[in-house]
């Protein structure tokens, strides 16, 4: 069952990458509905109307992929959200996110998924970095942040489906990765907010080093 939880985690996560960043053109490729702003507790991002226009005309579409058990259709993709702040020492960007209508489509997928077969779920999906700006060790576990949504579920990033992102930084060291979540009590087309929250980092003698961090995700 690890094996067969594996070979799905890098399934996922090439659709993911497909997904975000567009590579080939199998599929149905769909408009977003909607546009995605981010703040932070540290830092509030702007966009002129010229990257607004063209992440409106080349990030905000997906693939609808249905192969291996399961059916996935893109709702917002945004492959340049590039929402970045600092606490402490630490950089973290959130560079993409992907909301997804998922469907296993077959007992054998839906058993590994943990979902029930032929009942739509959301699927949320981060692509993010982190990076240390000083010499010394720090901790950060970006890829272990929890997800709030407006729909009143609070959820921790799949182990199995999310790309590991290290968060024990050995010096000046950027490590990227990404974070899949499953809400199997949301409709992918009701979520309006997304919010991560992260624990401060720490230095080698566990002391924190930062302020933690909240990520809010306005799905309009």
């Amino acid at each position: 069952m690890k094996m067969k939880k594996k070979i799905v985690a890098m399934m996922l996560a090439g659709v993911m990458a497909c997904g975000l960043w567009a590579c080939g053109d199998n599929g149905k490729k769909v408009e977003s509905q909607k546009e995605v702003t981010a703040t932070d507790s540290s830092q509030e991002s702007t966009e002129d109307e010229a990257q607004e226009e063209a992440s409106a005309d080349d990030s905000n579409t997906g693939e609808i992929v249905e192969e291996n058990g399961m059916r996935k259709e893109p709702v917002v993709t945004e492959k340049e959200l590039n929402q970045t702040g600092q606490t402490g020492p630490v950089i973290y960007t959130i560079e993409g996110l992907q909301v997804s209508k998922l469907t296993a489509t077959t007992d054998e997928m839906a058993e590994m998924l943990g979902i029930e077969k032929d009942k739509e779920v959301a699927l949320v999906a981060f692509n993010a970095s982190i990076e240390n700006t000083t010499d010394a060790t720090v901790s950060f576990y970006l890829g272990q942040a929890t997800l709030t949504t407006n729909t009143k579920e609070q959820v921790d990033s799949d182990g199995f489906l999310s790309e590991y992102i290290d968060g024990e930084m050995l010096g000046k060291v950027k490590n990227s990765g990404n974070m899949i979540y499953i809400l199997k009590n949301s409709k992918a087309e009701d979520l309006t907010t997304l919010t991560l929250h992260v624990d401060a980092p720490t230095d080698e003698n566990f002391e924190t080093i930062g302020d933690p961090v909240t990520i809010d995700f306005n799905l309009q």
